[in-house]
């Protein structure tokens, strides 16, 4: 459904006011008619609403949750159905509470319990993180490996997809049952991303395959990907982040092994 302006502030427990407020303060972008009327929809009220909780309960200013929301554009969400919240089965399953989650990971426990919630999502760099401190690595979020034996093949569009919303990122899982290795496809939007350097055990792969892609790799190393067939093979155990450079789409095979991403 979508709302006008003086709905969207009745149901989310502010002011019209407030609402334009933070709509000048880059927090929240609705949607426009034709007439210039502001629309809202149900993922806005709830993005909305975390915005309140910072607020209120975090006493956080605009520049604070500008700060929260640059690491958490869009929840993140697998295109697969019945896998619940994989975030919040991860924490659980290592015993942790979202306090101990928060020491462990240097988040905030409100920016975790949004997460959760599905009131903000996560870049890739947090995900990481996140994963890393739940003993696991992000392919959980795929969702469970097949369970039929001889599954080896994986044809064009039958792979599992990880989607970071609009933080304009889609990890598409290229392999069943692989032990060592971890194929997969990234779809990066322009603009898109790592927010942020990250690091795990193994050694990675970079095959572009269409647009631009900057990668640095430690404190010293930055490497362009600029042509079709560029390729990039670092040790993953630097920290390392990204950014799409292209005006339009890029798409990489990216490997990683073993599967520790």
């Amino acid at each position: 459904m979508s709302y006008l302006i003086g709905e969207a502030a009745r149901r989310v427990g502010v002011s019209a006011s407030a609402l334009r407020l933070w709509e000048r303060q880059g927090l929240v972008r609705p949607v426009r008619t034709m007439a210039r009327y502001r629309l809202y929809s149900d993922a806005d009220l709830e993005h909305l609403r975390g915005i309140r909780r910072l607020r209120e309960v975090d006493r956080l200013n605009a520049p604070g949750i500008r700060r929260v929301l640059a690491d958490s554009v869009a929840p993140p969400h697998v295109e697969r159905r019945g896998h619940g919240r994989p975030l919040r089965r991860l924490r659980e399953r290592q015993g942790m509470s979202l306090r101990d989650a928060a020491r462990r990971t240097g988040l905030s426990v409100s920016f975790l319990s949004a997460l959760e919630r599905g009131l903000s999502g996560a870049s890739i760099a947090t995900l990481q993180r996140l994963s890393a401190a739940y003993g696991t690595t992000l392919v959980e979020l795929f969702g469970p490996p097949p369970t039929a034996r001889g599954q080896r093949l994986v044809r064009d569009g039958e792979g599992a997809v990880l989607r970071l919303g609009a933080a304009g990122v889609r990890i598409e899982q290229l392999a069943r049952g692989a032990t060592e290795l971890e194929p997969q496809l990234f779809v990066l939007a322009p603009g898109a991303s790592s927010d942020g350097s990250y690091a795990h055990d193994g050694e990675e792969f970079l095959y572009l395959l269409s647009g631009a892609l900057t990668v640095w790799v430690g404190e010293h190393e930055r490497y362009r990907l600029r042509r079709a067939g560029d390729a990039l093979t670092s040790p993953s155990t630097l920290p390392h982040r990204w950014r799409n450079d292209a005006g339009g789409e890029t798409r990489l095979l990216w490997i990683n092994t073993p599967p520790t991403f």
